[in-house]
């Protein structure tokens, strides 16, 4: 089965990343942990990466990325003030982190997996993809390669965990 719909997979990494970007924004006023505050300050260089790199891709096909809606803000602006409003403590914040995180994994890992045959599963491991087909396909690699930097964030963040 071939894999067809760069532009949505492209789009979904794109704000993912930027959904990063704008939590870790909303998040950095409330840090008190400089070793916290520098973990997140490194997540946020890799998300803004990740989003120029689904950009750079878009446009190659003569797309641009879908910005966060309005409502998407919204959304993450009240969430992000519930959750943090009576509790801003390092171990809480990461919390908030590992599960948007997880979130990110959990999505494009759908998106990869309804592709097909879980035999040609994009959303396989970096070891067994480079076997698989569309192992060179840029949206499916930059997906695989978000997923991992995903891992890593949560890895570096459980440290902060109570």
């Amino acid at each position: 089965m071939e894999f067809s719909n760069e532009t949505a997979l492209l789009n979904e990494i794109y704000q993912g990343a930027m959904m990063g970007v704008e939590s870790i924004s909303r998040l950095l006023p409330k840090v008190r942990n400089a070793a916290f505050r520098s973990d997140l300050q490194t997540q946020n260089d890799q998300y803004n990466a990740t989003a120029k790199q689904a950009e750079q891709e878009l446009a190659k096909s003569g797309k641009c990325p879908q910005p966060l809606s309005h409502q998407q803000l919204l959304a993450l602006e009240a969430g992000l003030w519930c959750k943090t409003a009576m509790n801003q403590e390092t171990s809480h914040l990461a919390k908030l982190m590992i599960e948007g995180s997880n979130m990110g994994i959990l999505t494009l890992t759908g998106i990869l997996n309804s592709y097909g045959s879980p035999k040609d599963n994009p959303a396989q491991s970096q070891t067994e993809a480079q076997f698989a087909q569309n192992a060179n396909n840029p949206a499916i690699a930059l997906a695989r390669e978000t997923i991992q930097h995903e891992r890593d964030n949560i890895d570096r963040l459980k440290v902060y965990l109570q």
